[in-house]
């Protein structure tokens, strides 16, 4: 007794259609990586605002000054974000 099957047509392999909402597993990687870009890069303006605060003689003996400190304090965040991220 043999068994005779219909062949059909092969049909081209297709990837599945990703969803509208697609949920992965994983955590995005660029997603952390770009929060704790903007992590670091609030921490650091935070220092430079807290050096600020020291007295001249103080910043002296760090072998900083108050015209650097005060215009890297008022950098804004985006920009020091990117410079984090690039290091």
């Amino acid at each position: 007794m043999t068994i005779h099957r219909e062949r059909t047509p092969k049909r081209p392999h297709r990837e599945p259609s990703v969803p509208d909402v697609y949920m992965p597993a994983m955590w995005p990687l660029d997603l952390q990586r770009c929060l704790g870009a903007w992590w670091r890069a609030w921490q650091r303006r935070r220092l430079y605002r807290q050096l600020l605060e020291l007295q001249d003689h103080e910043l002296l003996a760090r072998d900083l000054d108050v015209l650097t400190l005060r215009q890297l304090a008022r950098q804004p965040l985006r920009q020091l974000a990117e410079e984090c991220r690039r290091e």
